[in-house]
């Protein structure tokens, strides 16, 4: 939903800037609030503080509207957002910050308007994983590979991110790969901070991408 609202084009007749950064867990002050100094001007900083970085940015955005994405976020420490938001104050009136994360207390920390999104009906599932499962081939024709795609589907349980890496992952394998995918015990995983198809997606990356 994020991501259709950023893409609209009617956005760029409304903010002056508009930057998206993926936050992930990987969350220091310094480097996020450096990540969107540099997803702002588009080029590398090589600033040695927090403070350095913060200046950049109060100049970037002083009187300027702004609407900021901050993808994924899991952190929750009110103190350190805080940190990060401080040069963001200094954005004309009208700016936005839309925040994404699967965290409810990220959402409550924010102490801002909390949407939560429903999962995508039974339609809508298959048409998004089988998009980038099958690309331009035809499931159909496909009847084996499309019965066990069609269970996948059923353990992403509506959640487009899920769906999305699931068909990108299965696209170039075999059939065993897919009903080994199927059958593995990572869906019976029972802790809310990690979505199974995803840590099936980082399973099966090669070594050298596990950073």
């Amino acid at each position: 939903l994020a991501q259709h609202a950023y893409n609209d084009p009617r956005i760029d007749d409304v903010f002056d800037i508009k930057a998206w950064v993926c936050v992930s867990d990987d969350f220091t002050v310094f480097k996020v609030t450096r990540t969107i100094l540099e997803a702002i001007t588009k080029s590398t900083d090589d600033s040695r503080n927090l403070q350095m970085v913060h200046e950049r940015l109060l100049v970037e955005l002083k009187d300027k509207k702004f609407l900021l994405v901050l993808d994924d976020v899991w952190n929750e420490k009110l103190d350190e957002w805080v940190a990060v938001q401080t040069p963001l104050y200094f954005g004309a009136e009208g700016s936005r910050i839309i925040v994404t994360t699967r965290n409810k207390k990220v959402a409550s920390s924010m102490r801002s308007k909390e949407h939560y999104l429903q999962q995508l009906q039974e339609d809508y599932c298959w048409q998004l994983f089988a998009e980038h499962a099958f690309q331009n081939a035809n499931p159909q024709s496909n009847p084996d590979f499309m019965k066990i795609g069609m269970k996948i589907v059923e353990k992403c349980k509506g959640l487009p991110l899920a769906l999305k890496t699931m068909g990108s992952l299965l696209h170039t394998k075999s059939i065993l790969e897919w009903k080994g995918i199927l059958e593995s015990e990572i869906w019976e995983l029972d802790n809310s901070d990690i979505v199974p198809a995803l840590a099936l997606s980082y399973h099966h990356i090669p070594s050298h991408l596990k950073r």
